[in-house]
């Protein structure tokens, strides 16, 4: 007979791993683990992940949609490599799917109305969500740390396939924890991604109290009927240089404004189906005396700080995934399709005024995406957001970001491979409407230090997130962010290293976006021959909101 040593000998290393750094353990010690946690490890529902994207992948071959690419080859090669995966191998497999991928999630409505606490929830019906915390805290002799701490779910299934196969919506969720913590001037400190399955019992979720947990990473409220103030617990180990370095939150934040809908009423957008829920409460405020950090066993009490809280959530995000509608994929094919990623810009001004910008990747500066050689030059784009005022009213605004320097990402952490890519360092901006005051209409993003804040998602993309200081045009300091960019890599050959396949040059073709066939252009072009589906297609192009 096994003893407690023994019950989970079958389970992958990454996974084991995962789950140890969930607890906070140093080690997996199968001893330590809460006998709840352990029941579901050994559970038959943590070792069907192959069974589960194969079922998946037959589906989607068993049922293709008009006006979409055809990836039998792609399907086919995965359920030949999906007989026994890992959650980490399914979920970056998943996030190798087409534009078919947002069938049978949760669509996204026309219209909505938000109901607060109510839908600070994590949204397990959607296809992806995460509740994202970022600031600059300040200890009593005026240093500075930037803080990320984000949970980020993702339904393994579609909900209804998910209840098929005997799934709760948590146990159907793949969760990873962010966290980072960089003292200015000194160096970033960021644990690779936490990947833990609902499967294994790590994932909770309540309400009256709200609690939000992955093992011992929690976000709690402190309130019954509001979410704020929120307590967030968290912790890592940086291990991306020569010595291991251990970080650690504990922050209470309060609220000081209200929610900030974003894009058109918090839909941004929503058309066909596909895009996201998305809404900002800005200006928490550190409560002194009940938060700190930790950084190598040093612990800092906290005195002050300004945060931001993003929750967003949908479906057809990440994978890209087409509308519900015949006729919006049709329209999509007649327009050469974008990049994706972004560059977010969180900015908190000195006298309690913030402004929140969202640049989207344009076919215009391909140039500088997934770029590894000379340094690029000075790029340009436009951006679109909101300017709150200190009573927390807010309006829309448009501005124009240059990216003046760039940082090259050398980081590489445990299965994530160093990219080398160049991710914008210094950003001036320039807001156009006079509505925001002079002085705040053009700024500069400057990071807290010069070695880069860059990361990975489990799936294998990586990112840049990062504290800056806001400083005038004159060089006057105004204020506090963050930056973040995202899709500035290629990331094929890290998705494939991740789900279990091989780096091939083949399969970088499969996984990359098949070319549209000229039967398929010719059949849209035949189709809006048509006035009545012009017409149609209009009407349901009007119905899209925050585009």
């Amino acid at each position: 007979m096994k003893n407690i040593g023994d019950e989970t000998e079958d389970l992958d290393p990454g996974t084991k791993e995962n789950v140890a750094r969930a607890l906070w353990m140093s080690g997996y010690a199968p001893e330590s683990i809460p006998p709840d946690v352990m029941s579901s490890l050994c559970g038959t529902k943590n070792h069907r992940f192959g069974d589960l994207m194969r079922r998946r992948l037959a589906d989607l071959l068993a049922n293709p949609e008009r006006f979409t690419p055809d990836y039998t080859e792609r399907y086919t090669t995965f359920c030949n490599h999906a007989r026994d995966l890992s959650a980490h191998q399914a979920y970056a497999m998943t996030n190798l799917l087409g534009l078919d991928s947002a069938r049978g999630y949760q669509e996204l409505p026309q219209e909505i109305t938000f109901t607060f606490p109510c839908d600070d929830r994590p949204q397990f019906e959607y296809q992806v969500g995460w509740h994202f915390f970022v600031g600059t805290a300040s200890d009593a002799g005026g240093r500075e740390f930037g803080i990320q701490f984000m949970l980020w779910s993702y339904s393994l299934l579609p909900p209804e396939m998910a209840r098929d196969e005997g799934l709760s919506d948590i146990e159907n969720q793949i969760v990873e924890i962010h966290l980072a913590v960089t003292p200015a001037n000194d160096r970033h400190h960021r644990p690779r991604p936490v990947l833990v399955a609902g499967t294994t019992g790590l994932v909770r979720f309540s309400e009256n109290p709200y609690e939000y947990a992955v093992g011992k990473n929690t976000m709690t409220s402190l309130a019954d009927d509001s979410l704020f103030p929120v307590r967030l617990r968290a912790r890592g180990i940086d291990e991306r240089e020569d010595a291991p370095v251990e970080i650690a939150i504990d922050l209470t934040l309060h609220q000081t404004k209200g929610y900030i809908l974003n894009g058109d009423g918090g839909l941004a957008p929503s058309c066909g189906g596909v895009g996201t829920l998305y809404y900002s409460v800005t200006n928490l405020r550190i409560r002194p005396g009940e938060s700190w950090l930790s950084i190598d066993g040093t612990r800092v009490p906290l005195t002050g700080g300004k945060f931001w809280y993003d929750h967003q959530w949908g479906t057809g995000f990440m994978p890209p995934g087409s509308p519900r509608s015949d006729l919006l994929r049709a329209v999509g094919h007649l327009h050469e399709q974008g990049p994706g990623g972004w560059d977010w810009m969180a900015i908190q001004f000195d006298d309690d005024t913030e402004i929140a910008l969202s640049a989207l990747h344009t076919n215009d500066n391909r140039a500088f995406y997934s770029q590894t050689g000379a340094k690029p030059p000075t790029m340009a784009a436009g951006a679109k957001g909101s300017y709150i005022r200190q009573n927390g009213e807010y309006e829309s605004i448009t501005a124009e970001i240059r990216v003046t320097d760039w940082i090259r990402s050398a980081v590489a952490d445990g299965p994530y491979l160093a990219t080398n890519t160049w991710y914008p360092n210094r950003v001036e901006v320039t807001v156009y409407e006079d509505a925001v005051p002079a002085k705040k209409r053009h700024f500069v993003m400057v990071p807290i230090v010069t070695t880069g804040q860059q990361g990975f998602f489990a799936a294998g993309s990586e990112y840049s997130e990062g504290a800056v200081t806001i400083e005038s045009a004159d060089g006057e300091r105004i204020g506090i962010g963050f930056l973040e960019s995202t899709g500035y890599i290629d990331a094929r050959r890290q998705g494939l290293l991740l789900a279990g396949l091989p780096d091939t040059d083949d399969m970088i073709r499969l996984v990359s976006p098949p070319a549209v066939p000229d039967e398929m252009k010719a059949e849209v072009l035949a189709l809006f021959q048509d006035p009545e589906i012009v017409a149609k297609m209009e009407e349901e192009l009007a119905k899209c909101k925050g585009l």
